[in-house]
């Protein structure tokens, strides 16, 4: 694109992401075989954790009133659902207010809509039949069917609070806390720090993977028990979750991954140049925009941006016993300014006294100056050129060959690392092996997964 189109490109952007949204329509999830990345991940791990988990297999997850919740996967959900919200061009609601929203559905429960359940852990929602108004004309259509002057708009669900076996409000507190902190930072941070505008928000993708062998979409028989379609020959997608698709000033696309994470030291990245999710999600980028013929069709995306939020907010530095603050970058987050006002508060006239800080402490306050809000936020720009996006097309069919094979074998990875020892299917799985009943363990612990 031209240098003189730059203003145009920008100024376009709301009338091209409404109509984006409303032109992506994507298959029924039962009307197609799906592969997910993590599909993908967790048939490499061990298979049997991939037969229980996947949702082309049996689709489980954890029962929440039975065996509680995963914590940094619960509180993950709520970060990403308030910046959904905030680079929904159609809503840009305020993250802090989505978060502590979702948040108190969550915990508390109450009435909520249909988009919500899916979100929530209440496994017997209760509807409300709410009456509508009926012209006269139809008085005769209502005495023939008089359940037609109702329909179901809300539902009441319970919270966490009323779910879990053995919560903890303090620790839930502590999170919102916590949540609401992040969220007011990256509120601040993005309006100073976002170059692009949004095309599409936060969508599931659906495109096909091709079958290299017989230059054709891939299919495979349903083998999911509980589709409308078992049994049947369907085409095979990769499925998955995209946060975001963006375009800069200048024209070029790209793409938002939202992450959060403890701790984001230089290790958390050396990753990404292998990261297949990130691979495979520009891979299936490109294809969603030529399969659903989408305005930016053939149109490369330069960039997917890592956007890795930090678990911590900006707070006044921890003070030791012996009244000094604390020097311990992983645990602590506080910032210069809040630092260098706590030293004037507390030293008067610090800068000007040379040696009144040692060297540990004097090393922390120039890391604070120097790390800035990368203590919190930092964002990586991952490329792909043509060739590996390429590969990764023919990376998913042969992974998809193996998994979908009618034949596959399914048999556990024992191991003593942490993801066995940690696996959400433990208990079963040691069951399984050591011949007891461990069907009755599924059916007493574990529930469809209805988010996917």
């Amino acid at each position: 694109m031209q240098e003189t189109d730059k203003s145009s490109v920008v100024a376009e952007i709301p009338a091209v992401a409404q109509r984006q949204i409303q032109e992506l329509v994507i298959p029924n999830k039962y009307d197609v075989v799906p592969v997910h990345n993590s599909d993908r991940s967790s048939f490499r791990r061990c298979r049997r954790y991939w037969d229980w988990n996947s949702p082309a297999r049996h689709n489980l997850i954890v029962r929440a009133d039975v065996n509680g919740i995963y914590i940094p996967f619960f509180f993950g959900d709520g970060i990403h659902f308030a910046l959904e919200c905030y680079y929904n061009p159609l809503l840009k609601r305020d993250p802090v207010e989505t978060f502590s929203t979702w948040f108190d559905i969550q915990w508390y429960g109450g009435i909520v809509t249909e988009e919500w359940l899916d979100k929530v852990y209440d496994l017997k929602p209760e509807p409300i039949k709410e009456a509508i108004r009926i012209p006269q004309a139809y008085a005769d259509y209502v005495e023939r069917n008089p359940d037609s002057e109702y329909h179901i708009s809300s539902w009441k669900v319970r919270g966490l609070i009323d779910i879990l076996p053995d919560p903890s409000p303090e620790e839930f507190m502590l999170l919102r806390e916590l949540g609401i902190g992040m969220m007011t930072f990256y509120k601040d941070y993005a309006a100073r720090n976002d170059s692009f505008e949004i095309l599409i928000p936060e969508h599931t993708f659906s495109v096909p993977i091709w079958d290299y062998e017989n230059d054709r979409i891939l299919t495979a028989i349903d083998v999911r028990e509980e589709s409308p379609n078992y049994g049947k020959t369907l085409e095979v997608h990769a499925r998955g979750r995209i946060d975001a698709v963006g375009v800069y000033p200048n024209g070029k696309m790209m793409m938002l991954d939202h992450k959060t994470a403890e701790v984001m030291g230089e290790d958390y990245f050396e990753k990404l140049e292998m990261d297949e999710q990130c691979t495979s999600y520009l891979w299936a980028l490109e294809v969603e925009a030529s399969y659903y013929d989408l305005s930016h069709r053939g149109q490369p995306v330069e960039e997917l941006i890592y956007n890795v939020l930090r678990k911590a907010m900006p707070q006044p530095p921890t003070i030791l016993k012996s009244g000094m603050f604390s020097v311990d970058r992983t645990n602590e987050s506080t910032t210069y300014p809040l630092l260098s006002a706590w030293l004037d508060e507390n030293l008067p006239g610090w800068q000007q006294l040379p040696g009144l800080l040692n060297e540990k402490q004097q090393n922390y306050l120039d890391y604070l100056r120097d790390v800035g809000d990368e203590q919190f936020i930092i964002r990586k720009a991952v490329r792909r050129n043509k060739h590996q996006l390429a590969n990764a097309g023919k990376r998913l069919y042969l992974e998809a060959l193996d998994m979908l094979d009618p034949n596959v074998r399914i048999y556990p990875n024992l191991s003593n690392d942490w993801k066995c020892q940690k696996c959400a299917f433990r208990a079963p799985c040691l069951a399984r092996e050591s011949g007891a009943d461990w069907e009755q363990l599924i059916r007493d612990n574990y529930t469809t997964n209805k988010d996917r």
